[in-house]
């Protein structure tokens, strides 16, 4: 996901470009209107707008490095690190399921040896005092010294042998087999976790994105509006009418159409109907009557301002 500070830092700069933006339009429409007290509450109120832009400026640019840097010493998985995580997840719970069905086989292999086991004890049982009588010996046609109770013992001794070492393989087994299910669960721990990182990866460099869109508006318009201001302000210091700032929205036409909304916005700050803002400015200027050719510059093009209402800004 994207760094907690980013979508904050974000949000703050989108809401202080739209009262930069604001604050630049009220600027603007404010030098249309005759006497200086409307002009210098405008100033302030830009002003203000102006050093909360800056603010918010300095907080998304400090957000981006810091998310930047977050993303780039989050470890980027192989091109298939997933596809292998789950490969040997796949392997691991087939290698899990062999040895669970060599452990069955073993205990079938146990009990057929406690088995006969058991019988060949139960006869030695029963033969070693059975052929101790003659009568027995003698219908079954044995001698005394017959070998048929010590092959018993052997096959007794043989099978007892026998479970010992199936009942190793089978602690041995049922190790091996928990041990590749933990690695089958393992792998897809880390086939899940891979994912997880590309898909917050994937989206922290989309939220880096949109912010470096965020921060490119907010510059312009800072930018702008820092412009105007120091123009304005120097204007009503002088008292000599608003040249430079005639000048300052001359050197803007058409740089906040491109970045808000181009051609297509459905704002204009321009000339005014009938050219007559231009000759209230005039009128302040020192030239009655006076339109925009009588400050010594060309009629200004429409100045785009995206969502801004229409108002005159001469």
């Amino acid at each position: 996901m994207s760094s907690p500070p980013l979508s904050p830092a974000v949000a703050s700069a989108a809401v202080a470009s739209r009262q930069a933006l604001q604050a630049l339009v009220g600027l603007a429409e404010a030098l249309g209107t005759p006497g200086t007290v409307v002009t210098a509450a405008a100033l302030a109120e830009a002003k203000a707008a102006l050093e909360e832009a800056e603010a918010a400026l300095a907080g998304l640019e400090a957000a981006l490095v810091a998310a930047m840097a977050a993303t780039a010493a989050t470890p980027t998985p192989g091109l298939d690190a997933e596809g292998l995580y789950r490969a040997l997840a796949v392997a691991a719970d087939a290698s899990a399921k062999e040895l669970e069905q060599e452990l069955r086989r073993n205990r079938r292999r146990r009990w057929g040896l406690w088995l006969v086991r058991t019988v060949t004890l139960v006869l030695m049982l029963l033969c070693v005092p059975l052929l101790s009588l003659d009568v027995v010996r003698e219908a079954l046609g044995v001698t005394q010294e017959s070998h048929l109770v010590p092959s018993l013992a052997t096959v007794a001794l043989v099978c007892q042998v026998a479970l010992w070492g199936t009942g190793t393989s089978k602690r041995h087994l049922a190790t091996a087999a928990s041990h590749q299910r933990h690695q089958a669960h393992r792998y897809r721990r880390l086939a899940w976790d891979t994912a997880a990182a590309a898909a917050a990866t994937t989206e922290a460099t989309k939220a880096i994105a949109d912010a470096n869109v965020t921060l490119g508006m907010l510059e312009e318009v800072t930018d702008h509006l820092r412009t105007l201001v120091d123009a304005v302000t120097q204007d009503l210091e002088m008292g000599q009418g608003f040249p430079a700032s005639a000048r300052a929205l001359g050197g803007h036409r058409g740089g906040l159409g491109d970045s808000h909304g181009g051609q297509g916005g459905d704002g204009e700050v321009g000339p005014g109907a009938g050219g007559s803002a231009g000759g209230r400015v005039g009128t302040r200027m020192g030239t009655p009557g006076g339109s925009c050719s009588s400050w010594g510059t060309p009629p200004m093009s429409l100045l785009h301002l995206g969502d801004t209402p229409n108002v005159p800004i001469w």
